[in-house]
C-alpha cells in the first residue's frame, strides 16, 4: 500500500468570468502550481493515481439540501450576466457553466480517496480538487467553496464504512465554518480547526469562530477552534498548536468514548473489573477484565 493521488485535469476549467477583486485569487493557476510542485519533486510519480470520478447527486445529498444541489445545476445553462447575478447573492463566490462538474469531481475525488484508503488499495493519500469546499453550507455556497467536499467525505465514511468517529483537521488560514455548522450535533466527528481570527475582524468575521464554539446537544465537545488572534504565526506556532492542543485532544476524546462503548458492552452478569490506567499498543500489559479487553484495542489502548 502507498499513497493515493486523485486529480482530474477538469477542475481547471471553472474560472472568474468577469472582475471582482476578491475572486480573483481562486483561480485554475492554484491546483496547477500544487501539482506542478508535486512533479518537480518526484513525489507524483510515486503515487496511487486515481482519476476524480463525479459525485452522484445522492452522494450530494448527504449534507446539501437537494433545492441547492438543483440550483447549483441550474448554473449549467445560464449566461455570463445571469452567473454574476447569483453569484453577487452568496459572499466571495463566483459561478462558471463548468461548476457543476468541476464541484462534483472534488466531492467526487474525496470520496475515491476514502474508499481507497479504507478497503486498502491505499495507506493514506492527497485529493487535489478545486472548488475547495469547507465554507460551504447545506444550503448556500460560500468563501468559492460549492460542496464541501471534507463534510460529503466524512459522512460517506460514516454511511458507506460504518466508521464511527471521524477527526477532521482544518488547518487552512480561513475557519471552516461550514463544517462546523453541518457536525456541530453530531458527536461522532471532531473538528478541529485552527485559523487566523484576529478577535473576529478577518473573514468570516464570525463570532462561532471564536474559542467558545464548542457544538450543541449530543456534538458539545466535538468542535474545537483554536483562533490566531495575533498575525503572523509561523512553522512553530502550527508545530506547538498540533503536538499540544491536538493530539492530545485528539488521544483523549478517543479514550473517553472508547471507555463509554466498553461500559455499554460490558456483560452486567460479570464482575465489572478495575480500570486502572492505560498504556501505548507498543506495550504490553493483561487486561482487567475479559469484557472490557475487546474495545480497548478501538482507541489504539490496552488495560493496564
Amino acid at each position: 500500500m502507498g499513497t493515493a493521488l486523485v486529480y482530474h485535469e477538469d477542475m481547471m476549467v471553472s474560472r472568474l468570468l468577469w472582475d471582482d477583486p476578491e475572486c480573483r485569487i481562486e483561480c485554475p493557476e492554484r491546483l496547477a502550481a500544487a501539482l506542478d510542485g508535486l512533479r518537480q519533486c518526484g513525489l507524483e510519480q510515486r503515487c496511487l493515481r486515481l482519476v476524480a470520478r463525479e459525485a452522484s447527486e445522492e452522494e450530494l445529498g448527504l449534507v446539501h439540501s437537494p433545492e441547492y444541489v438543483a440550483l447549483v445545476q441550474t448554473t449549467q445553462a445560464l449566461s455570463k450576466e445571469e452567473l454574476q447575478v447569483l453569484s453577487g447573492q452568496y459572499d466571495a463566490v463566483y459561478f462558471h457553466p463548468s461548476t457543476f462538474h468541476c464541484a462534483r469531481l472534488a466531492a467526487g475525488a474525496a470520496l475515491q480517496l476514502v474508499d481507497a484508503v479504507l478497503t486498502g488499495a491505499a495507506h493514506n493519500g492527497l485529493a487535489l480538487v478545486r472548488p475547495p469546499g469547507h465554507h460551504s453550507q447545506r444550503a448556500a455556497a460560500n468563501g468559492f467553496c460549492v460542496f464541501n467536499n471534507v463534510a460529503i467525505a466524512a459522512e460517506h465514511a460514516k454511511r458507506k464504512h460504518g466508521l464511527h468517529r471521524i477527526l477532521i483537521v482544518d488547518w487552512d488560514v480561513h475557519h471552516g465554518q461550514g463544517i462546523q455548522y453541518i457536525f456541530e450535533d453530531d458527536p461522532s466527528v471532531l473538528y478541529f480547526s485552527w485559523h487566523r481570527y484576529e478577535h473576529g475582524h478577518f473573514w468570516p468575521f464570525l463570532q462561532e469562530s471564536n474559542v467558545d464554539a464548542v457544538g450543541r446537544g449530543q456534538g458539545r465537545g466535538f468542535t474545537v477552534n483554536l483562533p490566531w488572534n495575533q498575525v503572523g504565526m509561523g512553522n512553530a506556532d502550527y508545530l506547538a498548536a498540533f503536538l499540544h492542543t491536538l493530539l492530545p485532544l485528539a488521544f483523549e476524546v478517543t479514550f473517553r468514548l472508547t471507555l463509554s462503548w466498553c461500559w455499554s458492552q460490558q456483560d452486567l452478569t460479570q464482575p465489572l473489573g478495575t480500570l486502572r490506567g492505560r498504556c501505548g499498543p507498543h506495550q504490553s500489559a493483561s487486561p482487567t477484565s475479559h469484557s472490557c479487553c475487546r474495545c480497548w484495542p478501538m482507541a489504539g489502548f490496552v488495560p493496564c
